[in-house]
């Protein structure tokens, strides 16, 4: 409370407030520099944090082994649901050519499939909240990778049909140009997983 009562009652470069007077501690300026802001409110400068890091060449490497099993699994995961989806949406287009309608037939992601995330997201879960500082980061970007590839296939899954149609009804309708999908979802997945192994 004391350190807020010492912050400037007007930004620097605003009009004053028309507030009760300032508190004697107060200073006169409006401005406040960065160390007398770190100073009022008991914060290390950002030169005393860059100061404690180790040098350039004690730096662990932010890929190391302690992570590579997080990024097999994470790979494994994405890699599994691209296997699942590229069939399953060619066998959809190829049915929704004859009949859009059929497009909500498409599921990629079964009991057994769910059973599998949510394995591989506990276990990331786990090594986020423990563990050296780079086994956390890959931990964290798993989490987001898995989650994002997730519900991008669940997004297929529930608006595939509306899609189909705005396809259908635009200059290009074909749904399967030179074999693949219009939009490539296995494609997309299978870069994802790349780019985890």
């Amino acid at each position: 409370m004391a350190a807020a009562r010492q912050l400037p009652c007007s930004l620097p470069g605003r009009a004053p407030s028309t507030q009760a007077p300032a508190p004697a501690m107060r200073p006169a300026s409006a401005s406040w520099s960065a160390a007398q802001l770190a100073s009022a409110i008991g914060a290390r400068r950002p030169a005393d944090e860059l100061a404690a890091l180790p040098a350039p060449g004690g730096l662990a490497p932010v890929i190391d082994g302690a992570a590579d099993d997080l990024r097999r699994a994470a790979a494994d995961l994405l890699g599994g649901l691209t296997r699942r989806c590229e069939p399953a949406l060619i066998a959809v287009l190829e049915r929704a050519a004859r009949a859009w309608d059929q497009a909500d037939t498409f599921s990629a992601i079964d009991g057994d499939v769910e059973a599998e995330i949510a394995a591989v997201r506990r276990r990331l879960t786990a090594a986020a909240s423990d563990g050296d500082g780079a086994r956390r980061a890959t931990a964290l970007e798993g989490l987001l990778a898995v989650d994002t590839a997730v519900a991008l296939v669940r997004l297929f899954e529930r608006r595939l049909a509306t899609l189909l149609r705005l396809r259908l009804r635009s200059a290009t309708p074909e749904l399967l140009p030179e074999g693949r999908p219009f939009l490539d979802l296995a494609r997309a997945l299978d870069q994802l997983a790349e780019a985890w192994r």
